[in-house]
């Protein structure tokens, strides 16, 4: 008892003369308290080299870190003698202590997470580890700390080869170190989900992001493993690609297309999203609220645009306004791409999806003579078409782009607007078949003596019908080629109309229907009460 009070005294008066050289006061009493126990485990020598190594880790000088290295050094020297003596001990130290002079961080992880490696790659794996770590932190040594915390996760996944990779990796998308600290803390779940070589690749990609937005690199990263799942890495590569080429231009747009891309890379080609970015950057340059409105409501639109067709059809929408904004001007463009529902909704009245995609590539070759002549056309297709079917809508065309190689755009655009005096004859000359203004009035009078009342005509898109009120009919038959028996037809769907209002199909009335089912019902119970007597 008294031998081990003597030893103990003797013990913290040696410790308290070798710290009284850097530290005083409270902090040299705690510290005589928490290192005493090591002068049993590693000896009074080691320790006063332990001392030394722990100032020089914290550089050079006394000071909170050291004081915490210190503090923790007594947990750590008995993890670390588990997998050897006191000499493995001094070796780990004065190795953190040469790793000290490339960043004091990467030093002190390197110490911290010794134990951990050495029971996985043994103390010349350790060596090898500072060695890298050490390479890391030349370029950055936050970098170099984070990738040492990890490496015990790495080590476990993907063995020593891997955490190379790893350090490799790290050294070369290096320039933004909110990315690299992202990578770094997303990488073993990374790897669990899509291996390490596939992860270079991605993290490749996503520096290339990172040049233009941290911020969209860090989020792309974390939805790599769903995007490859869902199109493959091709493709993800393929719109990373094409952002980086936009961001050249515009790094706004760049960063919000590639933002918005996982929910659109399914629905739509790499061509439509380069005819998107190309036109929201042409509305970003004069109006940057108007270009986020135009990518806020893109899928929205693109959804509806599903609805009439494919990923062809939503590809020929925005081609179609892109070039108008290149060409012409962006606020007609925007304005054509919101009207686009409506029209290809009237367009399908005449025909499929080829129909459209044939009228948006007919409108697209006369925007190479004339973007406001084209516009136009394809604002009164619907309405050609129905006149004068789909080759009188060619017909218009090719007549407006001569017009504007001869005459000028203006011309052109006047032209296919029905506003110049040529337009008349030669609208007359390419309709087929019979217009029904042109037999209204004897249709008129038909139905009037039919009916004993006067009723009214109403030009039509579709089919013959009637609201109880009035009939409808199409703007044009042509299914003859003689235009009698087109107006027989005409005659025969106004008199199936007319039959609708003469013998009552509107006079039905809902409130009279309960009547009318208690009458049968009365009636056939009667009945069925008789034939049982």
């Amino acid at each position: 008892m008294i031998m081990t009070s003597l030893k103990k005294t003797y013990g913290t008066r040696k410790l308290k003369k070798l710290l009284n050289v850097y530290y005083e006061g409270e902090v040299l009493e705690n510290l005589v308290s928490e290192l005493y126990p090591l002068l049993d485990s590693v000896g009074y020598e080691a320790l006063e080299k332990i001392v030394g190594l722990c100032n020089q880790i914290a550089g050079d000088h006394s000071g909170r870190t050291a004081v915490t290295l210190l503090e923790e050094s007594p947990e750590l020297i008995d993890r670390l003698l588990i997998y050897g003596d006191t000499d493995l001990v001094m070796n780990v130290y004065a190795l953190c202590s040469q790793i000290a002079r490339y960043g004091e961080g990467t030093a002190i992880r390197l110490l911290e997470q010794s134990p951990e490696l050495i029971a996985r790659v043994g103390y010349d794996g350790l060596e090898k580890i500072a060695g890298l770590s050490s390479h890391v932190a030349q370029a950055d040594s936050f970098v170099a700390a984070k990738l040492l915390g990890i490496s015990p996760e790495l080590i476990d996944r993907v063995g020593y080869d891997g955490l190379e990779q790893v350090a490799a990796l790290c050294s070369s998308v290096a320039k933004d170190r909110r990315f690299v600290t992202a990578l770094l803390e997303m990488t073993p779940g990374l790897i669990d989900k899509v291996g390490i070589d596939l992860l270079e690749k991605v993290a490749e990609l996503c520096s290339q992001v990172a040049g233009y937005s941290s911020r969209t690199a860090v989020r792309l990263l974390g939805q790599s493993p769903e995007l490859i799942d869902r199109v493959g890495y091709d493709a993800l590569a393929k719109v990373v690609g094409l952002c980086s080429q936009v961001a050249q231009e515009d790094s706004f747009v760049a960063a919000r297309l590639l933002e918005m891309s996982p929910g659109l890379i399914e629905k739509v080609s790499p061509d439509c999203l380069g005819n998107l970015a190309e036109l929201c950057c042409l509305v970003n340059r004069d109006d940057s609220f108007i270009a986020a409105r135009v990518f806020d409501g893109s899928q929205e639109l693109i959804a509806r645009l599903h609805r009439y067709g494919d990923t062809e059809l939503v590809t020929s929408v925005y081609g179609l306004c892109s070039q108008v904004a290149r060409d012409y001007n962006w606020r007609t463009a925007v304005r054509l791409l919101g009207l686009s529902p409506d029209i290809i909704e009237r367009l399908l009245r005449y025909g499929d999806k080829e129909l459209v995609l044939n009228v948006y590539a007919l409108c697209s070759q006369v925007a190479g003579y004339s973007v406001r002549a084209a516009v136009s056309l394809l604002e009164v297709s619907p309405d050609l078409i129905g006149r004068a079917s789909y080759e009188g809508l060619e017909k218009v065309a090719y007549k407006a782009s001569e017009i504007a190689r001869v005459k000028g755009e203006e011309k052109a655009t006047s032209f296919v607007r029905g506003e110049l005096s040529e337009y008349a004859d030669f609208f007359e000359a390419i309709t087929e078949g019979l217009e029904l203004k042109s037999v209204k009035p004897v249709l008129l009078h038909y139905l009037n003596a039919l009916l004993g009342y006067r009723i009214e005509i109403v030009e039509a898109q579709g089919a013959a019908t009637t609201d109880g009120e009035r009939i409808f009919l199409p703007v044009r038959i042509k299914e003859f080629e003689e235009e009698d028996r087109n107006f027989i037809l005409y005659k025969v769907m106004a008199t199936h109309e007319e039959a609708h209002l003469e013998y009552g199909s509107f006079d039905f009335e809902l409130m009279r229907v309960r009547d009318v089912v208690s009458r049968i019902k009365g009636k056939y119970e009667r009945v069925q009460r008789a034939a049982e007597s």
